[in-house]
């Protein structure tokens, strides 16, 4: 692998987040030249991000009206207008492609360039949308059902890239960002210095901004925090970080705080002063944005607010022992396509609750759990993250609650998925299911029966794609033998768009195992056979992928379900 090249077109966050797989690409290759093309939006960032040797930011402006305008087919207009933006790019011959983006153009990337692998979205001649890596197909998957997206964003950039060294398989469970590629330490204290940013400050940043309005907390909550903060000790000085868009949030949180020592820095800093901030910064008080990426990788001590609909499994911080504020409300985190009338999570998380937290964390670098207990039945509940047995970030609740059917299916889904993705299918680790269970107090009323439930339906599709498995395998035959009896082929085709059918409908009552049934269906469409045989073999692997799936969450099921029978925080009469 010597020439590689990566296309990541989403937020600054999500570039942040791509940095785990940069760092792997160069561990296994070190001698490969890497070449990412980003979006010209986020150029700013790209002299931090380590471990590519060329970075090209590219401007798309017109380019989605124009594949709009042209119905999203791949055809002369639309081939002149990629070849003007990717000059350059297209005739060079890559050992690796991968595509990061999942957007309606970058799905033309890997399709147009030259070469001897791709991972990643792609198109067929056809233009069909297909994934010929497992990972890339799940991600496209939990996009349409953002509930059940429980596998952290980094951990999937990451594993898209699979490597065994000594039996072992290598991950990289960090982010990072090259603070001193641009001009030194002498830069960063001129930029901090410009700011009134002193050697001996204590500096609390708050990230006021967030993609969208639901994400972000009360502007006069922020201002009731700084003022807590600015009372209690001198040496603090609360810097407001955020985009041009926030500027007129900051003012009016300037102007209810009225002291000195708060610093309003909304739409004034460039992405690198943005980074040198946050790096210098005692704490980072945040939404999820692609600022509390920056703080996670410079190492900052981090407090990450959430409400709205936001998933803080699929793109909360990624390092241990960062502390999370959610509030305790069943409808959190909110469908991405609701228009919320009556926002209340953002009422529930108080500046007290975040000014308490604030001092404990500034005081400690861990240990929170028993300071946190505090915050049972108050409306909100912390977490903290932790790397699990498998390497992948987690996030347990800091206080005692009880356990609901939703947070049980997450659990199971996210393990289930662990477990198969890193090829370990039957060895279940019961200590994380212990560990998670040690969690809670007992359980809310029907849980087991809702997950036994769940687990009929399970077994239903297991028997359905065993039907789909034995079909396909009749089509094998028939291509070997008798490959020109046009009625079996209608009759078999017939019978397996009738099993897809029921897959799909059946599946649609629980989110998590429609989750399996959209990776089935991409894995369905990206077969890159043209023949019978070819056809044939390919929809075996997919229905025999989606049966070792259900397989896996039917037995992590069942395990936490014994669990739960003779866990020591839950009674016989729970499970009733």
């Amino acid at each position: 692998m010597k020439n590689i090249i990566i296309l990541n077109l989403t937020r600054m966050g999500d570039l942040i987040q791509s940095t785990a797989l940069f760092k792997k690409i160069k561990l296994t290759y070190p001698e490969s030249r890497v070449k990412l093309l980003i979006s010209n939006e986020f150029a700013e960032i790209a002299p931090f991000l380590p471990y590519v040797d060329e970075i090209k930011p590219i401007d798309f402006t017109g380019l989605s009206e124009l594949l709009k305008a042209n119905n999203f087919e791949f055809n002369s207009e639309v081939l002149r207008a990629l070849n003007a933006m990717f000059d350059g790019i297209l005739n060079v011959n890559y050992d690796l492609a991968v595509n990061l983006s999942h957007d309606e153009f970058s799905v033309y990337f890997l399709y147009m360039l030259n070469a001897l692998k791709n991972i990643g979205i792609s198109v067929t001649r056809e233009g069909t949308v297909v994934s010929n890596d497992e990972m890339i197909a799940y991600i496209f998957s939990a996009v349409k059902n953002r509930k059940v997206s429980v596998l952290n964003l980094v951990d999937i950039y990451e594993r898209t890239l699979r490597i065994k060294r000594g039996g072992n398989k290598i991950h990289v469970n960090s982010i990072y960002l090259d603070i001193k590629k641009m001009d030194g330490e002498h830069k960063e204290l001129e930029v901090l210095k410009k700011y009134g940013i002193e050697g001996n400050d204590t500096v609390i940043s708050f990230a006021i901004g967030a993609s969208t309005e639901l994400k972000k907390w009360r502007y006069d909550y922020f201002a009731e925090l700084a003022k807590m903060l600015l009372s209690g000790n001198p040496k603090i000085k609360v810097v407001l970080l955020g985009a041009n868009y926030d500027v007129k949030a900051g003012g009016y949180i300037e102007t209810s705080v009225a002291d000195e020592r708060l610093i309003n820095l909304t739409g004034k800093t460039s992405v690198s002063d943005l980074v040198y901030v946050v790096r210098r910064s005692n704490l980072l008080i945040t939404h999820d944005t692609g600022t509390m990426h920056i703080g996670v990788a410079a190492g900052t001590k981090l407090i990450v607010i959430y409400t709205g609909n936001v998933g803080f499994l699929e793109t909360g911080p990624y390092a241990e022992n960062r502390l999370l504020v959610v509030p305790d409300i069943g409808c959190f985190p909110c469908d991405f396509n609701l228009k919320c009338l009556n926002p209340v999570c953002r009422e529930l998380i108080k500046p007290e609750y975040i000014y308490d937290m604030s001092l404990m964390v500034l005081e400690k670098e861990s240990g929170y759990s028993e300071k946190l207990s505090k915050y049972k039945n108050t409306g909100i509940i912390p977490y903290l993250s932790r790397f699990d047995s498998k390497e992948f970030i987690d996030f347990f609740p800091a206080v005692k609650i009880k356990l609901n059917f939703k947070d049980l299916k997450l659990k199971i889904l996210k393990l289930a998925l662990e477990h198969y993705y890193e090829g370990d299918f039957w060895n279940i680790d019961e200590n994380e299911i212990e560990l998670f269970l040690d969690c809670f107090e007992g359980i809310e009323y029907n849980l087991s029966l809702d997950a036994g439930e769940e687990l009929k339906s399970a077994e239903s599709l297991i028997s359905l794609c065993e039907r789909g498995m034995s079909e396909t395998k009749k089509m094998i035959n028939l291509a070997i033998h008798d490959p020109f009896n046009s009625k079996k082929i209608e009759e078999y085709t017939g019978n397996i768009k009738s099993i897809d059918f029921e897959l799909k409908y059946l599946s649609s009552v629980y989110d998590d195992l429609s989750l399996f049934n959209q990776i089935h269906v991409i894995n369905q469409n990206s077969s890159v056979s043209y023949d019978l045989f070819g056809l044939a073999v390919d929809s075996l692997k997919s229905y025999s992928r989606y049966k070792l799936q259900l397989n896996i969450f039917k037995k992590v099921s069942l395990i936490f379900l014994d669990k739960i029978k003779n866990h020591k925080h839950y009674k016989p009469e729970d499970l009733i």
